[in-house]
Parts: C-alpha cells; structure tokens; sequence
C-alpha cells in the first residue's frame, strides 16, 4: 500500500479511538504462544482460474501463502448457495443445523431476506469473544442485525444500505436503517471510510476500461462490481479495524469475483456451451476472460494489503465457498454454480503448526471453523459435522457438548435499509423471482 493512502486511512480511523475502546474495553488477550488469525473471504474464488494465475505468478500474495503453508481445493456441498456455505464455514456445522438454508424465504406474497437471528448456532466469532478474544467481523453473510460480540462487527447490508439511501435520497424519501455496524460508536468512522477515495492498493480498477471492454460487457461490470469499490471499501473497513482494536481474530469476506463471475465466466468456457443468442464471439471471449483474471490480480493485491497487517506467528487463512461453471441462468449470465463441477473453493493457509509448500489434502468446508479453534487451542465442539484439517500440526486440545449453552445476542431487529436492494441484486441473479 501506498504511504500516503496508508496515512490517510489512519487519519481516517483515528476518532474511532476515545469513542470505542470505551465500549471494548473488556477483552481478553491470546495467550503468549498464539499469534492472531485473519480469515478472508472470496466469495466465488475459482480453482479453474487460481491455479493457472499461480503458474503464471499474477497472484503473488495467495503464492506466498502457499509458499509458506498449503494451498488446495476446498470442498463444498450442494446446493451451492453463498449464505448456507458461508454460514457452515463460520459454524462448522452444516445447514440443517445452523438454519440458513438460502437466501430468503417466503412470507405470503413477498419475499424476506434471512437474518442473523435466524442463525440457530454460534458462529466463530461468537465462540472466539465469549473465550475473552477480541474479534472483528466485517461483511459476513446473514450479520444483520449484528452480534454483541467483544470487538466490532460490520454487518453484511451495510454497503446495500447506502446504495438504498442514495436511492431514496433521489427521491426525497430516506429509507429508514437499522444499526449496521456494533458497537453503534463505528457507524460515523465507518461511514467516514465509506466516503473515502484514497486506495487501498496500488492495483487499476481491472473493470474501468472503456476501451478493452465490449461495450454491453464493460456495462455489466460497472453494474454488478459497483466499480469495484465495495471489496476496496470492505478491506478499508477491515484495515481500520485491525489498526484500532488489533483483534485476535479477523474475518473479512469480499464478493466481487463471484459477482463479476457470473457475466463474465463465459470467457473461460467454450462458446458453444451457451444458447446462439448468449454466444460471446472470439474477440469478446478474450476481452471477458482478460478482465475476469484481472479481477483476480486486483483481489489479489487486496488480500496482500490484510496479509502485511499479520505476522509469521500468526495464523492466517482464505478460503472460498464454491467455484463456476457455464451456465445461463438468465438471458445475459454466463457463470453458474448449480452442480458439482462447480462443488470445489479454494484454501490457503500458513502459520505456526502449517508445514510449507505442501498441498492441503482434503478440506471441506465445515473444517474451516474447527481449524481455527484448533490452532487457537480451544475446545472441539462435538455437535460440528468438522474436525480439524489434516494439515495442522497442533496437540490434541479438548472437547466440549457444544458451544450453544447460551443465546447469541443481537441489536434490535428493525429494517435496515438496504432489504430492496439486497433482493434486487438476488433478481438480478436468479436466486429470487
């Protein structure tokens, strides 16, 4: 990162100082022979265009991490719906008992998004802050309304809410918001960082050229990526709060690859696999597979500026939740995850206890949580359909019944703003009718 955007995002983060180490100011530290864990995110992060990256080495920081840990495949299960996989992810347990089955359900004639509290399980935040460790969560699926938890947490409708605000502002009519961020003291330093241009990395908007891009492709991206401000916003927030609070454990999702992967895996994939009308032409197949793998090496460079926050003794991890296939679920997609060639992600990891350069052996996604909880030397819980990934060479640790001996506790339920947008992007999709 540049030393000038660096300043001006400690400039940025600053006041958040008196106003929220106050509210956490009880917390527990990891103990001296653990480091901290960052968990990233990358929703949609494909195998398929990863490993040829790799080879060519566009990706430099996911090669460090393989370098100095493993790399693999990381396997999901069907059906390969973004809130379920996330949500076993930070569970360890699968959908029918953490109890987020898709994104929505239906109440009546309408449509209602899945929340927070209909998750019927702890999550590793949840368990990490009543252990004593100070946690920060930013953007992961099914977080509204947020969790009191010992750190900050930024829920996943928090970027949709200011695209509804913006909206709503157009036409005189603000909508109301829900508390998206806890503690409610990070709202304004978080709405500051929001508002902020500086960059986060010294990577070119891969999607913001006019002329490499065929036309109806470049307005697509600039549609579904919002210009590739959201996971530059999202790592900005997660930056902040690492600088504020140094927690002893991160997490921080980004959706970009699976959003742009869904217009633009046609690139990858043979023309003839698509329907006469949704054929991209030779030329338009390089230009859409040149801007998908650029997104990648923007990516990329974003999980580099996490990964120079976090030291040799720490652990840390990114994972994604599925991988894409061809497909044409509407009449101008050409990226699908529907069947299990789609089924695999992708893990690195390296940290104490993580032998280097090796592969990472079968890994589904219910181990990621009891991973963490291993490294961190916290109990196994028995009621997770995971264990520990074969990778880790840690001591045995011990074992409890289960983690849900006590509610988990949320903000107050109330609209947050950002509902219509949320289904509407989920229309675009063709997730909700």
């Amino acid at each position: 990162m540049r030393r000038g955007a660096s300043l001006a995002l400690l400039r940025l983060a600053t006041p958040i100082l008196l106003a929220c180490f106050a509210v956490a100011a009880c917390h527990g530290d990891l103990p001296p022979s653990h480091g901290r864990v960052l968990l990233v995110g990358v929703d949609g992060a494909s195998p398929r265009v990863i490993e040829p990256l790799l080879a060519a080495g566009r990706l430099p920081n996911l090669a460090a991490i393989a370098r100095d840990g493993v790399s693999g495949r990381l396997r999901s299960r069907l059906p390969l719906a973004s809130p379920r996989i996330w949500n076993t992810i930070a569970t360890g347990k699968q959908p029918e008992k953490h109890g987020i089955l898709w994104f929505v359900r239906q109440a009546g004639d309408r449509v209602e998004l899945l929340l927070s509290t209909d998750r019927k399980t702890h999550a590793l935040w949840n368990i990490a802050s009543d252990a004593g460790l100070r946690v920060g969560v930013v953007n992961f699926w099914n977080t509204y309304p947020p969790e009191r938890i010992d750190g900050v947490m930024v829920s996943d409708h928090l970027l949709p809410s200011e695209v509804e605000t913006r909206r709503a502002l157009a036409h005189a009519d603000p909508a109301p918001s829900g508390p998206l961020v806890y503690p409610l003291e990070w709202r304004a330093p978080v709405e500051r960082l929001l508002a902020s241009r500086d960059r986060v990395v010294d990577v070119a908007d891969p999607l913001a050229d006019r002329e490499a891009l065929p036309g109806w492709i470049f307005e697509r991206a600039i549609h579904f990526s919002s210009n590739t401000r959201d996971d530059e916003t999202l790592t900005r927030v997660a930056l902040a709060i690492e600088t504020e609070i140094r927690p002893s454990l991160l997490l921080c999702l980004l959706p970009g690859i699976d959003r742009v992967s869904h217009f633009l895996w046609g690139g990858l994939e043979r023309a003839e696999l698509y329907p006469p009308a949704l054929q991209p032409s030779p030329s338009e197949r390089v230009a859409m597979l040149a801007a998908l793998e650029a997104y990648y090496v923007y990516t990329d460079a974003l999980v580099g500026a996490l990964l120079a926050r976090f030291g040799p003794d720490d652990l840390v991890i990114v994972v994604s939740d599925h991988g894409f296939e061809a497909g044409a679920p509407l009449d101008f997609l050409t990226g699908a995850h529907e069947s299990e060639a789609a089924a695999e992600g992708v893990i690195f990891a390296r940290g104490p206890g993580i032998p280097a350069g090796r592969n990472a052996g079968p890994v589904g996604i219910e181990d990621v949580t009891p991973t963490v909880l291993a490294w961190l030397g916290l109990a196994q819980a028995l009621d997770m359909d995971g264990r520990p990934a074969a990778f880790l060479e840690v001591p045995a640790v011990a074992t409890v019944p289960t983690y849900d001996t006590a509610p988990v506790e949320h903000l107050a339920v109330s609209p947050s703003g950002a509902e219509e947008e949320i289904v509407d992007q989920l229309r675009e999709l063709g997730y909700v009718e």
